[in-house]
């Protein structure tokens, strides 16, 4: 998987976003203010910490115009990409309507191999806007012909662990979500216990404390 997007799961559930929140969960947002003000912060952070890399990093933009089914042209698109290494640093959609307003932002971390350890992202709904809908701190391993990943969220909870490649002459394709993640911690010789997402998972944290301030 080497350097595909890993954390374009945020590109999957955008699809959702053409459509504004029920009443209930804007509502929870507004009331849950401690949660706000992290998730801004950590985007916030998060664009800082793409000033600071494309600031230090000879690089191209490449743009394009991009939107929803019934919002056409809804965001400029900016890819931030390394001259020399041809690797994406970030990418950065704004608003069309409101060039000062961020959408989603992606900014990715790499290896002296050239290979992503880290990446980071946090998008916003397009009608509403008080605070980013996802966020997601991903931090990889590459162990054998195993590719891992393991994202939290900016308030440090484990949402998803990934894993493919080739291990013992058989190809690995291990997806586990937040639901199936604590279910399988309690299971007797389930996914988590075989030596198979030992290795996967093997030399990753288990707590991303260290990352929730993008660095």
């Amino acid at each position: 998987m080497g350097n595909t997007r890993q954390s374009g799961l945020i590109l999957l559930l955008l699809c959702l976003f053409a459509a504004p929140l029920p009443a209930v969960e804007q509502h929870a947002m507004k009331e849950d203010n401690q949660h706000v003000r992290r998730w801004n912060a950590f985007a916030n952070n998060l664009l800082k910490l793409h000033e600071r890399l494309t600031n230090q990093q000879i690089h191209v933009i490449k743009t394009r115009m991009g939107g929803y089914a019934h919002m056409a042209d809804f965001y400029k698109e900016y890819k931030f990409i390394n001259k020399k290494t041809g690797k994406l640093i970030s990418q950065l959609q704004w608003e069309k309507a409101y060039p000062d307003n961020l959408h989603t932002i992606e900014v990715f971390i790499y290896d002296e191999y050239g290979r992503v350890i880290r990446d980071y992202s946090a998008a916003y709904l397009p009608q509403y806007r008080n605070a980013p809908t996802q966020t997601l701190i991903s931090l990889h391993a590459y162990n054998g012909l195993l590719h891992a990943f393991r994202s939290f969220d900016a308030t440090g909870d484990h949402i998803l662990d990934r894993c493919t490649g080739n291990y013992n002459a058989k190809v690995i394709n291990i997806m586990l979500d937040e639901d199936e993640l604590y279910a399988a911690q309690f299971a007797r010789n389930g996914v988590m216990q075989s030596d198979t997402y030992q290795e996967c998972f093997k030399g990753l944290p288990t707590t991303a404390e260290k990352y929730l301030q993008p660095q």
